[in-house]
């Protein structure tokens, strides 16, 4: 199950939201301008390469690059970059396989999702973020990058993305009270 957890983006130790309900985390990231939903993945064989895994989920991309202006898609694995970013394009990342928390700055607060298969998050035009895939990263996501965005607000402070607990503490935390991660 998908994991949220949210912090003030000043105090890294204090929880103020922990949560798998589906409504609840398509609510929370809804009022950061994000996006949730789950696609099934019933059908993908494993193993199967770039060419099978785009070809499979065809349908779902081309739904997404269905508005005006020129959309990238492309397969990214086992990616690594616990640095804060921004995009100046809305973005959507597809888990097909692996696990990873992917962190959003919206306004005085952080929101880490802990990603996996079937999670479809859109982060929206000039979101600050960062994700972490653990020591060893394993995930397999399509990544759709949509037409640039009007500029970009202004930003608080940038937080150190250190500072807050990685995948590996998140996973470890869940696995105490949780059903098992599949990493």
């Amino acid at each position: 199950m998908t994991l949220l957890t949210v912090w003030p983006d000043d105090q890294p130790g204090h929880v103020l939201l922990r949560t798998e309900d589906t409504a609840t985390i398509t609510a929370e990231l809804g009022r950061a301008g994000a996006g949730f939903v789950r696609w099934p993945l019933a059908g993908l064989a494993s193993g199967a390469g770039e060419a099978e895994v785009l070809a499979h989920f065809r349908d779902r991309i081309d739904a997404r690059t269905a508005g005006p202006g020129y959309h990238a898609v492309e397969l990214l694995v086992a990616e690594t970059g616990p640095v804060e970013r921004t995009s100046n394009g809305d973005e959507d990342r597809f888990f097909v396989s692996g696990s990873a928390v992917w962190y959003l700055r919206a306004g005085r607060q952080v929101l880490a999702l802990l990603c996996e298969p079937g999670d479809l998050l859109t982060i929206p035009a000039h979101t600050r973020h960062w994700h972490d895939g653990g020591p060893r990263p394993d995930h397999v996501t399509i990544r759709v990058r949509h037409p640039a965005a009007a500029a970009p607000a202004r930003f608080p402070e940038p937080v150190v993305p250190a500072d807050f607990p990685g995948f590996g503490a998140l996973v470890a935390e869940r696995r105490t009270s949780w059903p098992a991660l599949s990493h």
